[in-house]
């Protein structure tokens, strides 16, 4: 992460602003908590693995919402040395009301089902999605019913 405040902002939002996958960054122990203080205002509700000292012998590793990590580092000043990696966790994607599928496994389906036959859809709503076929199944019913 760069040294100086503004641009370590600026790095943090562009990295947290990337949907769908997981983020490492690297973080020297002089300016951990600054980073985890940034993270904690930046998303509060973001999920963080903070790992020290991996591969050594006092290797450690903590996963919790951001805006908890500022009081978990200050409880412990053991906490606050070593070598740090952070893993800032994928978001969740946005789950519909039917069966939790994620909005975009339901847009597909729509359109597929608009075109071919229900069983068909599901499939291929599948594995474009990777959503469950069950699930699939039921809102693709549900489609078929209302539309």
């Amino acid at each position: 992460m760069p040294t100086k405040a503004g641009e370590r902002r600026t790095a943090l939002q562009a990295l947290l602003a990337v949907e769908g996958q997981s983020q490492v960054v690297f973080e020297a122990p002089h300016r951990i908590l600054d980073l985890i203080a940034l993270l904690a205002e930046l998303a509060p509700e973001r999920r963080v693995s903070v790992c020290r000292e991996l591969t050594k012998q006092f290797e450690s590793i903590h996963t919790a919402e951001a805006a908890t990590l500022p009081a978990w580092l200050a409880a412990d000043a053991q906490r606050q040395r070593g070598e740090f990696v952070l893993v800032l966790h994928a978001r969740a994607p946005a789950a519909a009301a039917e069966g939790g599928l994620p909005a975009e496994a339901l847009r597909v389906l729509g359109l597929l089902v608009a075109e071919l036959p229900l069983k068909q859809a599901v499939a291929l709503a599948a594995q474009i999605s990777g959503a469950p076929r069950n699930a699939l199944y039921d809102a693709g019913l549900l489609l078929k019913r209302e539309g």
